[in-house]
């Protein structure tokens, strides 16, 4: 697998984000949520080549709904069901979540070995530990047509055995933060955001996954999402040829 060649290429790219970061949280509650039309993820996008704005509250359109509205709305936390054959996954990553998906696991006890994945993202701490849930349990992960797996959930998709996106989903990263965005936090916390992120970095190390993928999410403002494609999500190894 094509890792950074010294480990401080890597630390050096992590450590260079940081205050662009800052500088975005900043902006962005200075500014409020921007007032921006919905993310065209399945149109030519605006600018650069895989770039697309972000919206978190907003999903990919009902595939067995021609004629619906462009996007639909996303649930603010984590709905867990199991139907077709698949553990499925969707909506915004709150915090606790993984904790409720355990104890989903717990009650229920699935059938199903596949984990499909229809996420905006959010808490990044709970996708990693939602991912080590379904590494420790032995699912794969799948990104079906018409899913989205944006932000913090390629982390949870990372954590599958086997991992695969389908033709028509949709794969994105950008730069993340932990905790409150406020000022404050922002700029005297930073010491704290390299450990967070060191911690990601670990989590991909360990689950398999090219330290090349925090580049593309790093250099990605959180107002826009980094689109994937499937020859680099290969090439990083977030996509696996098995299962």
């Amino acid at each position: 697998m094509g890792l950074f060649s010294t480990p401080g290429k890597a630390i050096r790219a992590v450590l260079l984000s940081q205050v662009a970061m800052a500088a975005a949280i900043v902006g962005l509650d200075v500014m409020g949520a921007p007032g921006r039309e919905a993310p065209g993820l399945y149109a030519p996008p605006a600018e650069g080549p895989n770039v697309r704005p972000y919206r978190p509250d907003l999903r990919a359109p009902d595939p067995a709904r021609p004629g619906a509205p462009a996007m639909r709305p996303m649930p603010e936390a984590l709905e867990f069901d199991e139907t077709e054959g698949a553990i499925r996954l969707s909506g915004q990553i709150a915090p606790g979540d993984a904790d409720r998906f355990a104890d989903w696991l717990e009650r229920t006890r699935p059938e199903s070995l596949r984990v499909a994945l229809d996420s905006s993202g959010g808490s990044v701490s709970d996708a990693l530990a939602l991912g080590r849930t379904i590494r420790t349990a032995g699912y794969d992960t799948v990104v079906e047509d018409g899913a989205v797996c944006l932000s913090a959930c390629p982390y949870i998709l990372a954590g599958g055995v086997a991992r695969q996106v389908a033709g028509q989903g949709v794969v994105g990263v950008h730069q993340h933060y932990f905790g409150q965005s406020t000022i404050l936090p922002a700029f005297m916390a930073v010491s704290d955001l390299q450990r967070a992120q060191a911690g990601v970095m670990d989590y991909l190390v360990q689950m398999g996954v090219d330290l090349r993928l925090m580049t593309h999410a790093l250099r990605t403002p959180p107002a826009e999402i980094n689109v994937l494609d499937a020859d680099l999500m290969a090439e990083l190894g977030l996509t696996t040829g098995e299962g």
